[in-house]
């Protein structure tokens, strides 16, 4: 199949929230350790906790001030 499964790690941070774990395969795919991921819409965070998780930098851009404070504990904290 060519469908990727991964288990939700929050509930109800961001409507459409990724699963970390994705974030991560995907940004080891597609970047080497030490690049740059930037996220235009960066909602609760997971991008950014992705790229801090597998050592890339991280600009992430949200425009409602909830979700960027969300997405800041996040990051701060994995």
């Amino acid at each position: 199949s060519n469908i990727l499964k991964y288990k939700k790690d929050y509930e109800g941070l961001h409507p459409t929230q990724k699963p970390v774990l994705l974030l991560e395969d995907l940004i080891k795919t597609f970047s080497n350790d030490g690049n740059l991921v930037v996220d235009m819409t960066m909602g609760s965070g997971s991008t950014g906790v992705a790229a801090k998780n597998t050592n890339r930098k991280f600009i992430g851009i949200e425009l409602d001030e909830d979700y960027f404070k969300i997405a800041q504990d996040r990051i701060n904290n994995a």
